[in-house]
């Protein structure tokens, strides 16, 4: 069973912070413009593991981190309220 998880690993320079998805067996390292950071010490390379493992966590409540479409508030700004809340049906717009 793959868990959540954070590590600092020694390496040539200092230390590599290293986090688990939930999805994955694999450790990836921390990253900055898709190079792997070295930090001074082994508690700064964990810190960073674990805030980089929130971030990837809260990005992905929407599809994979993509932000949600703008088209249903444009189309809100447009007709008014189109999307109801659950259980009641659509707004029919007529559009003239």
């Amino acid at each position: 069973m793959n868990d959540v998880d954070a590590r600092a690993v020694a390496v040539f320079g200092g230390f590599q912070g290293e986090f688990r998805k939930v999805h994955r067996a694999a450790y990836e390292p921390v990253q900055l413009d898709g190079v792997a950071r070295i930090y001074d010490t082994a508690a700064e390379a964990e810190t960073a593991a674990w805030r980089a493992l929130k971030a990837h966590l809260c990005g992905e409540i929407v599809r994979s981190g993509d932000k949600a479409s703008a088209a249903r508030s444009q189309a809100e700004e447009l007709f008014g309220k189109v999307f109801p809340g659950k259980g009641r049906k659509p707004v029919e717009v007529v559009r003239r």
